[in-house]
């Protein structure tokens, strides 16, 4: 569901139906064109997940306007005004359920991603957010690994993820590796971390990714997970992490 569309389309509408004497004026062809194929647009892009307010966007698309002959060679076109009443309020729901769909989701990010890429994500520079959300991750871990062996050479990327949690000696666990779940889990997160900044770390580097607004929203969850994940290792490792301003 593009949103940007949809508060466009909205704001149009909004904007035509509050000029003076709006009933009684012509409404222009571009204003007529701009507005139809708008909710065209967004009638099909929501067709899948909201078939009911799909078909009655399609309906009000239609009764939106009246045509009146001017003479026997023009015609004036106004506004239906109950019609536009319904379309500004069939926007008005989607843009609400968005809003409640991105309240839904948001308590899910980590403080530490929502602190990186919160504002870039609802700016729409998307990219941008999942890309810092892996290197908040990344910066963390090598934190951890100063925190653990001081004075070292600090890895990077995927090496700094297969170091601080090794399968075989890890700096910092998951949880107890003396069962086969716990080795599994241990094996399991040091991969997908691995594989996170290998693959997602930076995704403009990777031309055949594209990153657009629900991918980015997938990344932000991914990360969170993984941050998450992370609390709990350097808990049960009982690891002192210095503040990240430090």
């Amino acid at each position: 569901m593009d949103i940007n569309k949809i508060n466009t389309v909205c704001c149009w509408m909004r904007n035509l139906s509050n000029q003076p004497n709006v009933l009684n004026m012509p409404v222009s062809t571009a204003d007529v064109t701009n507005i139809r194929e708008g909710l065209l647009i967004i009638a099909k892009d929501i067709e899948r997940e909201q078939p009911v307010l799909s078909n009655q966007l399609m309906t009000i698309k239609n009764r939106l306007f009246r045509e009146v002959p001017a003479s026997w060679n023009t015609i004036h076109i106004y506004i239906n005004p109950f019609a536009f009443g319904q379309g500004i309020e069939v926007l008005d729901i989607l843009l609400a359920q968005n809003f409640n769909r991105q309240d839904n989701w948001c308590h899910l990010i980590h403080p530490r991603i929502a602190q990186v890429s919160k504002k870039l994500y609802f700016d729409g520079s998307y990219a941008n957010a999942a890309c810092d959300a892996f290197i908040e991750i990344n910066d963390r871990v090598k934190r951890l690994f100063q925190v653990v062996k001081p004075g070292e050479d600090i890895p990077d990327g995927d090496a700094a993820m297969k170091r601080v949690f090794s399968t075989k000696n890890p700096l910092i666990e998951f949880c107890d590796r003396s069962t086969d779940s716990g080795a599994n889990t241990q094996k399991g997160f040091m991969e997908m971390l691995a594989g996170a900044m290998s693959a997602l770390r930076n995704p403009k580097a990777h031309a055949n990714i594209q990153i657009e607004r629900d991918d980015a929203m997938r990344c932000l969850i991914f990360a969170s997970m993984l941050m998450y994940k992370i609390d709990e290792a350097v808990l049960y490792s009982k690891i002192i992490e210095p503040l990240k301003s430090q």
